[in-house]
């Protein structure tokens, strides 16, 4: 027996012998007058009390098996009840026998005389299950919320660092056939090309280990993307960034890349028609990424879950939603930024 449910042993007796004490002193009107008094309370009330303290204990382990609040409310109350009842009656009878009937060598008569004292202790028996009740669901409770939210976050960050690898494949490929056709035709902006295309998959490495990062890094980010684009697009994609630099918010890495690739991703590109993506911060702590809406004939293939999955990423860590704004002239995308004061 450890040193707490030694301690916890001895406050039960403690607290049965009050009890006890306080209950005689009620219905007598008087404190037990000689010590042999004193020793037939202390002795019926812990035969009570320890029993009664001891159907927590007991309760754990029945519901351990039995009980499953979550799943099963109604089937677990009727369990909980029909233990406590047929429990709490085997101690009573047990109890009053032994100290009335073999202890104070009484009749039966005066054994089942004693109804009263016999409906005070159910009383008492009953309140101390409900508390045991309320403390096993409020736990149960817990632990399914705290599953819950384990499972969560698991699967969000399972999404995100999908969403972190996802940087299209096809824009590597692409890349590469970019940087082929410059140095034939010039190798200086070869060289550029190419030192930008190692910032970006450093940054890129930089940022994988990291659930948000600030918004001057990531419009840093995205600005060496867009650079790399518009080598590939020339004048046809046109991105315009209007940011207020005072607001201090952080975002999830690669959000707006992510938001950046899927304009371009789906919608026509030329000459004659353009790309225009304006990519804006708000007063009210939005990151908006909007694009005029001209979607291609043919699609690239893809699983159509990225913007679903980082809008569900920040409203876990923030609680609001994403919105997004379509109609037959523009896309718009807005996110709630995470503002500093907010615990990650």
């Amino acid at each position: 027996m450890n040193k707490k449910r030694i301690t916890g042993f001895l406050w039960a007796a403690f607290i049965s012998i009050m009890i006890g004490i306080v209950t005689q002193t009620m219905f007598s009107g008087r404190l037990p007058q000689s010590l042999q008094s004193y020793l037939w309370n202390m002795g019926y009330s812990l035969s009570l009390g320890l029993p009664l303290f001891a159907n927590g204990w007991l309760f754990e382990r029945f519901a351990c098996r039995y009980i499953d609040w979550i799943k099963h409310p109604v089937r677990s109350i009727f369990r909980a009840l029909s233990m406590h009842l047929v429990y709490t009656t085997i101690v009573i009878f047990t109890v009053n026998w032994f100290w009335l009937i073999v202890v104070r060598n009484l009749d039966w008569s005066a054994f089942l005389a004693s109804k009263i004292t016999y409906l005070v202790q159910y009383i008492i028996f009953i309140i101390v299950a409900s508390i045991i009740y309320a403390v096993s669901f409020f736990k149960s409770w817990r632990n399914e919320v705290q599953q819950s939210e384990m499972i969560k976050r698991e699967a969000l960050s399972l999404q995100y660092k999908v969403l972190q690898n996802q940087v299209n494949p096809h824009f590597l490929f692409n890349s590469l056939n970019v940087l082929g056709s410059l140095i034939d035709l010039d190798i200086s902006k070869a060289k550029i090309f190419t030192h930008e295309l190692s910032l970006f998959y450093r940054d890129l490495l930089m940022f994988k280990d990291r659930d948000i990062i600030s918004l001057k890094e990531e419009i840093e980010f995205v600005k060496r993307y867009i650079y790399l684009q518009q080598i590939r697009f020339g004048e046809a994609l046109q991105v315009e960034i209007i940011a207020n630099e005072k607001i201090e918010g952080k975002v999830i890495p690669l959000s707006l890349q992510a938001l950046v690739e899927n304009a371009i991703k789906h919608n026509e590109i030329s000459q004659a028609n353009p790309l225009n993506i304006v990519i804006a911060v708000s007063d009210d702590y939005e990151l908006i990424v909007e694009n005029n809406l001209q979607p291609k004939t043919l699609l690239e293939e893809t699983s159509k879950t990225g913007l679903q999955n980082l809008g569900e990423r920040y409203h876990f860590l923030t609680g609001k939603e994403m919105v997004i704004t379509k109609n037959n002239h523009y896309f718009r995308v807005s996110l709630p930024l995470i503002q500093p004061n907010e615990k990650q």
